[in-house]
């Protein structure tokens, strides 16, 4: 008895770089959403200072964080 296995379709992926220069950077929204609008994918970003964007992700996701109020909202 041979076993038929269905046939495999080879689904082939290009993959291109864009790199939003720096004197760009304030307007990456918009550019973002001209290559989403024109029909890619963005599979990844990378922030342009990796160090900053890691320290804000720790502040925003620590789990220990201290709960501070501003003095115009004091909660009971």
């Amino acid at each position: 008895v041979l076993l038929q296995t269905p046939p495999y379709h080879r689904v082939i992926v290009e993959k291109t770089l864009a790199v939003i220069k720096p004197d760009a950077f304030q307007l990456a929204d918009e550019i973002e959403n001209v290559i989403v609008k024109s029909g890619f994918s963005i599979l990844q970003e990378k922030p342009l200072n990796p160090c900053i964007w890691l320290a804000d992700w720790l502040l925003k996701n620590n789990p220990n964080q201290p709960q501070i109020c501003d003095k115009d909202t004091v909660e009971d």
